[in-house]
């Protein structure tokens, strides 16, 4: 038993619900099945009682979660209580990275290295559809992907337009601007959101002809350098680090951009260390602070 199993069967059974429970660990279901079962085991009695797919406390486990969960609270007051005596910063900044996320390790290392005592929890892996599940400090968005939740405040980060990438030897690298319809007769290549090249392209006229997909950013990224196909890509958080193996041309029609934003739940309580990430956040975009 270690404290790691603890803590998963805390908020397991604070929710009552593995899906849930999973979404705000960051763990598969099936991971966090797997570990309640094995602690059931060897304390040797059921913690749970299971009907369909569905869980409930027992009475052993709810006396063991009342006691467990006020243990976890008193270690985690005590951790914390040392770490004031250090006179930094400490603390959890739960983030949700939806848009960006090759982009943004620069600023969670200099966020660091400003403050190494505040911890940054990073997911950047969730349906839209399930947000309303997972808990987080802050989520990073695009406008162009996702609505922010009812009661957001939203902070616009950057704003960047979409550029067409192709190959240094393609026949259309040495423009230095392009119509979109005239890539029409070439194949390309779609990251995960084909759904979104396919509308940019009939916005110009035509239907691409995408011969390759995937959504893990470093196989996208070795398709375009091999010259498998072209692609629309943002053009500051994406083509900036590509190699210079890609050439990114603007376009002159149709005009595409997007905005990156901070997002939070201004009704929900702001601790100390996501008021630093916040500000943070400000200097590092070069925001001004509002009065």
């Amino acid at each position: 038993m270690d404290l790691l199993q603890l803590r998963y069967f805390c908020v397991a059974a604070k929710h009552e619900n593995i899906t849930k429970a999973a979404a705000e660990l960051m763990i598969s279901q099936p991971a966090l099945s797997k570990t309640i079962s094995a602690l059931e085991k060897e304390i040797g009695i059921p913690l749970f009682d299971r009907r369909n797919r569905s869980i409930y406390l027992n009475r052993a486990g709810e006396i063991f979660y009342q006691k467990i969960d006020q243990s976890i609270q008193m270690i985690d007051d005590t951790i914390a209580e040392l770490k004031e005596l250090s006179n930094e910063p400490f603390g959890n900044v739960r983030l949700l990275v939806l848009a960006a996320s090759t982009y943004l390790p620069q600023l969670y290392i200099a966020f660091h290295k400003r403050y190494p005592y505040i911890r940054l929890q990073l997911s950047n892996y969730i349906q839209y559809q399930h947000l309303f599940m997972y808990d987080c400090d802050f989520c990073i968005t695009s406008n162009d992907a996702y609505t922010p939740l009812a009661g957001n405040c939203v902070i616009p980060l950057l704003h960047e337009r979409f550029v067409l990438a192709v190959h240094k030897d393609h026949p259309l690298a040495g423009r230095s601007s392009i119509h979109l319809k005239e890539a029409a007769s070439y194949p390309f290549v779609a990251s995960n959101r084909r759904e979104d090249l396919e509308l940019y392209c009939l916005k110009a006229g035509f239907r691409p002809n995408i011969i390759a997909e995937c959504d893990n950013g470093t196989t996208y990224e070795a398709l375009m350098k091999n010259g498998v196909g072209a692609s629309l890509i943002p053009e500051t958080t994406l083509g900036s680090l590509l190699p210079e193996d890609i050439v990114c041309i603007p376009l002159t029609f149709p005009k595409l951009e997007r905005t990156i934003s901070l997002t939070y739940d201004t009704k929900r309580h702001m601790s100390h260390a996501c008021e630093l990430f916040l500000d943070f956040c400000r200097e590092y975009f070069h925001i001004d602070t509002p009065n």
